[in-house]
């Protein structure tokens, strides 16, 4: 009777082996190579993709200039999220599937400070330009969306070579990291970038008259496999992920 007992215990033991076996043939890695505007929501949602389809996400943050780049150099990817005319190039260029161009998120640039530090009025156009003046540097992308309507910014205020003569160009990275390291008084980026560094404190976003919103856009590669790329992009367009992205300080698309 233990002898039988203990049979059935390893006939019962092989079933579950064979059985989760079987499930993990049906799971597949997903490659997603995503601004990092997005990284911050995605931290979260991620998981919650996994658990619920089965598959792996394989993903990569860098601003979106890089990652075209890489992609345009061979870069394997499945899903990739960037701003609408970087996709629109991938494309035309056959790497990026027609049709498959999903706005997911958009979001403004923002301000800065180090934690701690007091916080400058940025409610206006012109207490924004006093701030950046007062400022001994302010650190800025040089790569990333935010750093066009960064420029855009200063052109409109009118101190671009002022503040840039001063400022600290970052190519890539954060530049909420420069100023927690006490290395730039202010952080310019967009805003869920900002507030993805635990050593600052977010100021807010530009006012209005300055602000211009970067649009996050997702597309699935000519080559990967239509329906888990496509399952990932409905995934994040649903209710529950536009509720964290919105808490990521960013606007569901």
């Amino acid at each position: 009777m233990i002898e039988f007992a203990g049979k059935l215990r390893t006939l019962c033991l092989l079933a579950i082996s064979v059985h989760g076996i079987a499930v993990n043939a049906h799971a597949a890695e997903v490659t997603v190579l995503c601004s990092q505007g997005l990284k911050t929501a995605l931290v979260e949602l991620v998981p919650q993709f996994e658990q619920a389809s089965g598959d792996r996400l394989n993903v990569t943050y860098d601003t979106s200039a890089i990652l075209k780049a890489q992609i345009e150099a061979g870069k394997a990817f499945d899903v990739v999220v960037l701003t609408p005319p970087l996709i629109a190039a991938l494309i035309q260029q056959g790497k990026v599937l027609d049709g498959t161009a999903t706005t997911l998120a958009r979001t403004g640039v923002g301000l800065a400070v180090k934690k701690g530090a007091a916080r400058p009025d940025i409610a206006s156009a012109e207490a924004l330009k006093r701030a950046l003046i007062s400022a001994g540097s302010v650190a800025y992308s040089t790569s990333g969306a935010s750093g066009a309507v960064f420029a855009a910014a200063l052109q409109k205020l009118g101190i671009a070579d002022e503040v840039k003569a001063r400022g600290k160009a970052i190519p890539n990275g954060l530049t909420g990291d420069v100023v927690a390291r006490g290395e730039a008084d202010l952080a310019v980026q967009l805003m869920p970038e900002l507030m993805s560094v635990s050593g600052v404190d977010v100021v807010g976003p530009f006012p209005a008259e300055v602000q211009s919103f970067v649009v996050l856009t997702g597309g699935t590669s000519a080559t990967a496999d239509k329906a888990r790329a496509g399952a990932f992009l409905e995934f994040l367009k649903a209710p529950a992920a536009a509720a964290i992205i919105r808490a990521k300080g960013l606007e569901p698309g």
